[in-house]
């Protein structure tokens, strides 16, 4: 069996320094993470490529973003952040980048890739909420038994946010308020899944009903190592095992099975409070 190789970066964050993300350095390490990328069988794009300003200096943000991103000779795929369609829309994001940036299934080696790109809109005042019809989108590119990577830029699981910078207070911005929805559909999914995002400046692994969902480092988040992180990861799926590596200032390492069969597993129990014969466990 084929071994298919994933070059991935997330939360490029183009643009001006912050206390917190070097967006001046992001254009020398995305050079860094091209060079190499092309070792790969395909690059991913975890979307933020850019920090929003207003729509025509984004336009010039998002335009050297994808020059670097032009160099590549192997294909690349792409999700927008909510920095990116801050100020441009979707289909604005699409024609900068040369590639779509929508819903869509892939499949790179012998891989088959869900990308889903659901209302990614974000204020200071409102967290991430689902638009009509991004729940049945997300059903129907998982209406498959072969295994599947789910790419989203903002991620599915309720993960704690406890030591974040940016989201232990203000966990409603680290993910989507139907998040119990979200994880409905991908229980009933007929295929096991790897979802894997972006968003929330650090590398994290949950597994929730069998399902892990693993979150990259941005390539130039500081709040961490003290400065840009230059993390990016490598997915490798070989026969029956995907691992994935993040290298740069804060590596982490993970190997998990690349299952063949969906596993189903037990609704969790009630409040204890609530059964007749107590407390079992």
């Amino acid at each position: 069996m084929t071994k298919t190789r994933i070059a991935v970066v997330a939360d490029v964050h183009h643009g001006r320094d912050t206390p917190t993300k070097k967006g001046s350095a992001a254009l020398p390490l995305l050079s860094r993470f091209v060079d190499r990328a092309d070792e790969h069988d395909a690059v991913i794009d975890l979307g933020d490529r850019i920090s929003d300003v207003n729509p025509e200096q984004d336009r010039v943000l998002q335009m050297a973003v994808v020059e670097q991103f032009k160099r590549l000779r192997v294909p690349r795929h792409h999700v927008s952040g909510n920095h990116d369609r801050a100020l441009l829309s979707l289909e604005e994001n699409e024609r900068l980048l040369d590639a779509p940036s929508r819903d869509r299934v892939a499949e790179i080696g012998n891989v088959r890739i869900a990308f889903w790109q659901p209302d990614v809109s974000l204020s200071p005042q409102r967290g991430f909420h689902l638009a009509d019809g991004d729940l049945a989108a997300l059903s129907a590119l998982l209406d498959d038994d072969r295994p599947t990577l789910l790419v989203s830029h903002v991620p599915l699981a309720r993960t704690s946010q406890s030591g974040n910078y940016y989201f232990e207070n203000n966990p409603g911005h680290a993910t989507y308020a139907e998040s119990d929805a979200i994880r409905s559909v991908l229980a009933a999914a007929p295929c096991p899944v790897v979802a894997i995002a972006g968003h929330v400046h650090w590398n994290t692994l949950t597994v929730v009903d069998g399902t892990p969902h693993i979150t990259l480092q941005s390539l130039t988040e500081a709040f961490i190592s003290g400065a840009a992180s230059e993390c990016s990861a490598v997915l490798e799926i070989d026969g029956d095992i995907l691992r994935w590596s993040v290298l740069g200032l804060e590596p982490f390492a993970v190997t998990l099975p690349w299952k063949r069969s969906k596993s189903k597993w037990m609704a969790p129990l009630a409040s204890f409070s609530e059964r007749s014969r107590g407390a079992v466990f």
